[in-house]
């Protein structure tokens, strides 16, 4: 599994990815599931019994709540984290589709990053939990192996570390 760290000569890197063609494709399916409701909208009238058409109204806003959800993916913000160890920061960007939003972290806002195990059908996945003061922590990342959590955790904590002294 990708876990979205990367390390070059800039620093530490991590960035959470969704394609152009995958927002595409959510957005359509989410354009497309406000399209369920209009037989049902139709083929209401003023005789129709009252249960049917609460059921109608049901499924009238089971089907906007999903368009609504899948438009909300499509168009979710992106993080970035830059770990800039000569500037003591973290530069975290929020990409939104149309805009993004800088905001510079120092190093000594930061909580030591911790580890936590989520279970899944798949086995255990683990995440890093960065936390700002202030603030709620950031779930990085998704590793299949306890040693590669380990080992991104180690990296930044020692360039966490590296300053705070």
């Amino acid at each position: 599994m990708a876990s979205g760290f990367s390390e070059s000569p800039d620093g530490l890197r991590y960035a959470e990815h969704i394609s152009a063609p995958m927002r595409l494709f959510v957005g359509i399916i989410g354009l497309c599931m406000f399209l369920i409701p209009v037989p049902f909208v139709m083929h209401a009238s003023a005789q129709t019994p009252w249960p049917h058409l609460l059921l109608a109204a049901a499924c009238v806003l089971a089907a906007c709540a999903m368009g609504v959800l899948f438009l909300v993916i499509a168009l979710a913000r992106v993080l970035t984290l830059q770990f800039d160890a000569a500037g003591r920061r973290v530069l975290r960007t929020s990409r939104w589709p149309l805009d993004s939003r800088h905001a510079p972290i120092g190093f000594d806002r930061f909580a030591p990053p911790d580890i936590l195990e989520r279970a899944s059908e798949d086995g255990p996945n683990y995440v890093l939990s960065l936390a700002v003061h202030g603030e709620r922590p950031m779930h990085l990342g998704g590793f299949d192996q306890r040693e590669d959590a380990e080992r991104w955790r180690g990296r930044i904590a020692a360039l966490l570390e590296g300053h705070r002294s």
